[in-house]
């Protein structure tokens, strides 16, 4: 009997990782560079082995050419991404979100006599962001009688925006949450907690691309959108991309906010940075230039 290679024993070639590199650069935006040969190499093998191919050529061709492409480029997702993220991570920028951001949005709004919010959670993941989002409008008491309020998240990954509607989350998701919101924004189902109807009322899933303009139609005009600790695994080319995109959906003086270690400077000068005590934000010029 011919010895058949596991997943494990087949190596990945410069060129296979180059190949799959650039796939991924173009299809996600995500970027792996040289030295992450090896990491490309362990997440993907496993496919290898499911699909009954023998090389890594085999699986760029099939992501490229194969009958179920579509469907494996969901299953890739979910084998390359990192869907690390909790319920209030980074409380220092949520508390800058909840004092400064809501406050001036509310005050725009009510002068203009709009009544709608609109906030992005992009590279969703799981819900937790986008949720903790919802959870910070509605105990802000701001936005009630009369407002239409939506917090969208947006994630490639389709099995994560199944877990984001499901919205019941266990421990791990907990790590960062203090008990009395837990109390008063979860319900126990059994070993987990499932986050209060009256939260997910505000929050709606989307699947979408982050460097894809069609998945921003229909969104526009956005009054903020989070995207923090996603732009870390782009390129500065796709970041660029998805930056302009980002400006295009919000509003004039809408705000953006990112993640502790990610920053505009070399990126982009079409927003204002605001600095606050352990945070920074971004806002889009007011139509006057202002």
């Amino acid at each position: 009997m011919a010895f058949q290679p596991t997943s494990r024993d087949v190596e990945i070639s410069e060129e296979e990782f180059r190949l799959l590199r650039d796939f991924i650069h173009e299809t996600l935006g995500i970027h792996f560079d040289e030295g992450q040969k090896a990491s490309l190499r362990a997440r993907l093998a496993g496919r290898l082995t499911s699909l009954d191919l023998a090389s890594f050529e085999d699986y760029y061709h099939y992501l490229r050419f194969g009958p179920q492409r579509e469907d494996e480029l969901q299953r890739m997702v979910s084998h390359i991404t990192n869907n690390e993220t909790y319920f209030f991570r980074e409380q220092s920028q949520l508390q800058v979100f909840a004092d400064h951001v809501l406050k001036r949005l509310k005050e725009r709004k009510s002068a203009g006599g709009t009544r709608s919010l609109r906030i992005l959670s992009a590279g969703c993941s799981t819900g937790e962001e986008a949720l903790t989002l919802a959870m910070i409008v509605y105990d802000s008491a701001q936005f009630f009688w009369g407002w239409d309020v939506q917090i969208i998240g947006m994630d490639v990954d389709r099995a994560a925006l199944e877990k984001a509607r499901r919205a019941l989350y266990f421990h791990n998701s907990f790590r960062s949450i203090a008990p009395a919101v837990i109390e008063r924004h979860f319900v126990k189902q059994g070993s987990g907690a499932q986050v209060k109807e009256g939260v997910r009322r505000l929050t709606r899933f989307v699947e979408g691309n982050l460097i894809d303009s069609a998945s921003y139609e229909g969104l526009a005009p956005l009054d903020a959108i989070l995207c923090r600790n996603v732009l870390i695994y782009f390129s500065d080319q796709m970041i660029r991309r998805v930056v302009e995109l980002f400006c295009a959906a919000l509003a004039p003086g809408g705000f953006l906010l990112l993640g502790h270690a990610e920053s505009l400077s070399r990126i982009s000068d079409a927003f204002t940075p605001i600095r606050f005590p352990g945070a920074m934000i971004y806002q889009k010029p007011e139509k006057d230039g202002a």
